[in-house]
């Protein structure tokens, strides 16, 4: 009896050690936002975007209203928490970089200085489809379907830098205006080889923020990109006003930034600044 009784505590001790196993497993496993196989100067690598701690809803599918708002333009549906870039290579220390402090905590949705993630894509209104969100935010599985449709995509490697090896991705790390989102550069380089967030030349201790499709344009092309940042609205009188060009380009890996600005017509003769990034 005693012998019987000795096996069932063994077996339960050990059913016990394996549930908190799995269970410990299985937060790891949550915390890990994404993961990619990057090549680096023909070697593989692991990148990971990893949370400190379980992340918190932000911008969530439980409001709409919010979620679809300025404010969240990106982020939603998102999580908050304190974010890292994790780098694994073989023969080599694990690197770290802490992707928290280069949000624009003024202009970043949820609790505290925290890093924002986007975790499902929304589905917005259209002028001919009304299968969006906002008539099907009231439907009772509304939120399991927007949890049904897989994480979104934050770490789409590119060579944006136009130096043979696509080894950078886009975070967005605040929004401007009504739904204007601003992206830094993560990732390393022929010239830094170590995870960076990147700079232009003429402003190498600060992060170079654009907007999405200004990225895009310098990734598609490999000279000048010249686009306009701000436009004047039209509306004249407006004293103040001023009209934004930004020109960027990538020269042997290194980017170049300058933005020229105008008054608008009806304005107050604002400061032209060519040259500041």
């Amino acid at each position: 009896m005693k012998l019987r009784i000795a096996c069932c505590t063994l077996a339960g001790v050990v059913l016990a050690t394996l549930t908190l196993n799995g269970a410990r497993a299985a937060e790891l496993a949550d915390l890990v936002r994404a993961q990619r196989a990057v090549r680096v100067n023909g070697v593989i690598e692991t990148w990971k975007l990893e949370w400190e701690t379980l992340p918190v809803p932000v911008c969530g599918p439980d409001d709409v209203a919010v979620a679809l708002a300025c404010p969240c333009a990106g982020f939603a549906y998102g999580e908050a928490g304190r974010l890292s870039l994790v780098r694994l290579r073989a023969g080599a220390t694990r690197e770290v970089l802490d992707l928290t402090g280069f949000y624009r905590h003024e202009a970043v949705p949820g609790p505290g200085n925290l890093a924002v993630l986007q975790r499902w894509v929304p589905v917005p209104a259209t002028a001919h489809d009304e299968d969006d969100d906002w008539h099907h935010a009231s439907d009772l599985n509304f939120i399991a379907r927007v949890r049904a449709r897989g994480a979104a995509d934050v770490m789409r490697l590119a060579d944006f830098n136009h130096d043979g090896q696509a080894n950078e991705f886009l975070l967005q790390v605040g929004t401007q205006g009504c739904g204007a989102r601003r992206m830094v550069l993560v990732g390393v380089s022929k010239y830094n080889a170590h995870l960076h967030v990147f700079a232009s030349a003429e402003a190498p201790d600060v992060p170079l923020e654009l907007d999405p499709q200004t990225w895009e344009a310098v990734r598609r092309h490999a000279g000048p990109v010249h686009v306009l940042e701000s436009r004047c609205d039209g509306q004249a009188g407006q004293a103040g006003q001023v009209e934004t060009e930004v020109r960027v380009e990538a020269r042997r890996g290194i980017f170049h930034v300058q933005r020229e600005s105008h008054p608008c017509a009806g304005g107050n003769s604002g400061a032209s600044a060519p040259g500041t990034p």
